[in-house]
């Protein structure tokens, strides 16, 4: 009987654990399948976002390309064109032309790609409005500091045609920037060709017809930066804004632009120090050197500069869904993205520096013997790349403070060195002072970021949903 009884309690026990794999296989059927789906689901999500950066990014990249692509070609037909003298003081004059833009760029541009992505639909267009008005203002300002400037300089017979180019360079990069601000980067590329890539057209056509000087040159910009500020004007939708609603925006725009301006001054001043420097204590000719070579390192202009632009909008819309280490994420994806093209162009103009030298403005040019110069430019080129987008990253999380004490020291550095160098040296020491300073920046720009995420606390608003929407930045 005993045996019988425990035969059947084994049967019973084996049943029984039966009838409970069978229960508990559809709980872990099911919790596979979901496990499954979150998986993949985690996948598509960030391939999605993988593909909205890149295809963004691209857009980025290839506008930014048209411009600068259409920037360097006219520097070459100027270099070859007009003497050593003459483009010496073109070169001053874009320096000029860039610190203007600083302030239009930091105090209107800046903050309007910040505010119009978030502006309900029916306030944008009242917006865009108000900003040009505020665009148009500050430009006249601007407009007669530029012609003040080039009569102080004994530039007479410049005023008229170097305040047409401002204005016209004004009006295209305005409406520009309202295009970019919503990130449309695609719709910008025919305008932007018709302004940039217009100019050395003119220019070509010029020189078969008469002899080019510095003033024909600057009414020839002024035609083509007008035209491509009438083709992206058309593709805006502007309003009559309601000044009473935005009598602050004024105080706003300026106190989210201030440390962009001083940031965006220092590294212009980083630059254009060292050929006011060379001009200075060298001669023009030597700037005409420094600028023939600049001419071939800008080729990573279009990605440092199209990254640079949209860095800063896509780390201040994480920033507020997933704090600093969220912004930080989403602006590494850019810099990666551009990263690539720079390392090209970088061993390129180290590598083979007199092929891209005689390429450019031939095989008896006076140019050829800044090979050297060349290559410092290419090796700065990719330190300041990387300084730029963290910069940029730091902006963005409005952290401008760090970003302007970096920017300082790298200016100092700058500065001290080239007072050093550019007598023993010439056109070498200014190079390898802002090689040395870039090297500063980007030193202190990493140790600041870093810095700033490992005291970052927050979480946004949105927490930890937000993740895998941060990379792909705002709209």
């Amino acid at each position: 009987m005993s045996i019988l009884k425990f035969d059947e309690e084994r049967q019973s026990g084996r049943a029984l654990a039966q009838s409970g794999d069978a229960a508990a296989h559809p709980r872990r059927v099911g919790r596979a399948r979901r496990a499954a789906w979150s998986g993949a689901k985690l996948v598509r999500g960030m391939s999605t976002s993988v593909r909205r950066v890149v295809d963004r990014a691209s857009w980025v990249l290839f506008d930014q390309c048209t411009v600068s692509a259409g920037n360097f070609v006219l520097n070459v037909l100027l270099a070859r064109a007009l003497g050593q003298n003459d483009y010496g003081r073109f070169a001053l004059f874009l320096g000029a032309i860039f610190a203007l833009r600083t302030v239009d760029y930091s105090m209107i541009s800046y903050p309007l790609s910040l505010r119009l992505p978030v502006a309900k639909e029916h306030d944008r267009a009242g917006l865009l409005g108000f900003t040009v008005l505020l665009a148009a203002a500050l430009s006249l300002v601007l407009v007669t500091v530029m012609g003040l400037g080039v009569a102080l300089l004994g530039a007479a017979d410049l005023v008229a045609p170097a305040c047409f180019c401002y204005l016209g360079w004004q009006g295209q990069e305005t409406a520009r920037r309202c295009l970019l601000a919503e990130f449309r980067y695609r719709e910008a590329v025919p305008g932007d060709a018709i302004a940039y890539v217009g100019q050395p057209i003119l220019l070509f056509v010029l020189l078969r017809l008469t002899t080019v000087t510095l003033s024909t040159t600057l009414y020839a910009m002024s035609a083509a930066f007008a035209l491509g500020a009438i083709v992206h004007a058309s593709k805006l939708r502007l309003a009559w804004p309601r000044f009473a609603g935005m009598r602050r925006l004024p105080f706003e725009y300026f106190s989210v632009g201030k440390w962009s301006f001083v940031v965006y001054l220092l590294q212009l001043l980083r630059v254009q120090l060292l050929p006011w420097l060379l001009a200075t204590l060298s001669g023009t000719a030597s700037t005409a050197s420094l600028q023939a070579s600049f001419n071939i390192a800008n080729m990573m202009n279009p990605v440092v500069l199209g990254m640079g632009n949209a860095v800063p909008q896509i780390a201040a819309h994480a920033h507020r869904s997933a704090g600093v280490r969220g912004a930080v994420r989403a602006a590494y994806g850019y810099l990666l993205f551009g990263l690539a093209p720079i390392s090209v162009i970088c061993f390129a103009g180290v590598l083979l520096p007199h092929s891209l030298l005689r390429a450019v403005y031939g095989p008896s040019s006076p140019y050829l013997a800044v090979a050297l110069c060349l290559q410092l430019l290419m090796l700065a080129g990719v330190l300041d790349y990387v300084a730029e987008m963290i910069s940029k990253t730091l902006l963005g999380v409005e952290a401008g403070s760090l970003a302007f004490f970096v920017n300082v020291a790298s200016v100092a550095t700058v500065l001290t060195l080239a007072l050093l160098l550019i007598e023993p040296l010439g056109v070498e020491g200014a190079c390898l002072a802002l090689l040395v300073g870039s090297l500063v920046r980007m030193v202190g720009a990493a140790v600041s970021i870093a810095w700033l995420v490992g005291h970052d606390k927050s979480r946004g608003v949105d927490g930890r949903r937000s993740d895998d929407r941060e990379a792909s930045g705002p709209g």
